[in-house]
């Protein structure tokens, strides 16, 4: 048999992926297709290399080929986060795919935890990631992450601190760990403004918030200011 771009194609196109219910060839994530002599190979791009069942999805992929009748085939399997839709009266975040907030009703339930292992775990898997600590009256992600120096600036803007493959920025960072945080509404506002519009990010596909307890004025100003994906 003469394997054809249409021959791969078409094998291709029964794998359906089980998130997105449609097939991979459609929904584009075949890239880069060679053809040489009776091997074949391609790219398969997912739209998170977070995915929990990417092995799966190779599986099938592969499943589909060999009953195509192509034995030879080399699958490389990639992943391009995709930016979620910005609301018309938030403005997102220059280079930021996606922004993830962390919340919960009350302290001491693990909000930290969750966002500190969550950003370190996407990393791990491929992702870009960075972490802002918006818990401007516990700031602790300098702990949870390990570090503890005072950020660089670039262009008046300023670069946030690496660790474990995250991008780290904290209130922790630019205040004297014994200096108490009495600031109320406005004040908290213009600390998450800069936040959002004053650090350099760079290109990330998540960015991981940590919010305060509670929905008070530090949440809301976030989901104000910003298109927030989960």
């Amino acid at each position: 048999m003469t394997i054809t771009e249409e021959v791969v194609l078409k094998a291709l196109g029964r794998v359906i992926d089980p998130d997105l219910n449609r097939d991979i060839v459609s929904l584009g994530m075949v890239k880069n297709l060679k053809i040489q002599g009776d091997e074949i190979s391609f790219d398969y791009e997912l739209t998170t290399p977070a995915c929990p069942l990417k092995d799966k999805m190779r599986s099938m992929a592969e499943e589909a080929l060999r009953g195509a009748g192509i034995p030879k085939f080399n699958i490389t399997m990639t992943a391009r986060v995709r930016q979620g839709k910005a609301l018309p009266d938030k403005a997102p975040i220059p280079g930021v795919s996606n922004i993830i907030a962390v919340g919960a009703g009350k302290g001491g339930v693990g909000k930290s935890t969750v966002t500190s292992n969550l950003a370190v775990a996407l990393a791990m898997m491929g992702a870009r990631v960075g972490l802002l600590d918006a818990d401007v009256y516990g700031p602790n992600m300098p702990t949870m992450m390990g570090v503890h120096d005072q950020p660089l600036q670039q262009d008046k803007k300023l670069l946030p601190l690496e660790a474990h493959g995250v991008k780290v920025m904290s209130m922790g960072f630019l205040l004297d760990p014994d200096q108490p945080v009495i600031w109320r509404g406005p004040m908290l506002h213009g600390v998450m403004k800069n936040f959002v519009g004053d650090v350099l990010w760079g290109e990330l596909d998540y960015l991981v918030v940590d919010l305060p307890p509670g929905t008070g004025d530090v949440a809301l100003s976030l989901s104000q200011m910003v298109p927030i994906a989960g």
